[in-house]
């Protein structure tokens, strides 16, 4: 018998916001970090105060850890959720994906949409579902 202990985990999320203040414009966001105690990544969701915007104007490609989740284009309403999901229910599954370096990197891209108006922007926020070793 091993009398070996698993290290205690917890589901922690961690939220990454950056503003879309250009329309039609490409935003880099290359300094993200998770928290240096992450043992694997478990899903994902893209919310913003407008979300109309981020349905039909967003798309993007999401990095973590040197790996590649989403490619460029990937529409940001596949990544979205409804109100009426519950909250533990509303993230994007990702399995368990080993967190790499730590590094999450995002190029998003706003597109002209006949059903939502740039107005004066949006901002973008996206919540990484991490288990964390406490």
């Amino acid at each position: 018998m091993n009398n070996e202990e698993k290290p205690k985990t917890k589901e922690t999320r961690v939220a990454f916001s950056f503003k879309v203040d250009k329309a039609n414009g490409l935003f880099t966001i290359d300094n993200l970090e998770l928290p240096k105690h992450t043992k694997l990544v478990k899903g994902l969701q893209l919310i913003s105060e407008y979300p109309d915007r981020l349905y039909y104007r967003g798309s993007q490609r999401i990095e973590i850890g040197g790996e590649e989740l989403f490619p460029d284009g990937f529409d940001s309403k596949i990544l979205m959720s409804s109100l009426s999901v519950a909250p533990r229910e509303r993230f994007f599954e990702l399995g368990d994906v080993l967190p790499g370096d730590l590094s999450v990197k995002v190029r998003y891209q706003d597109k002209d949409h006949s059903n939502a108006a740039f107005g004066q922007g949006y901002k973008v926020s996206l919540i990484i579902l991490i288990e964390e070793v406490v």
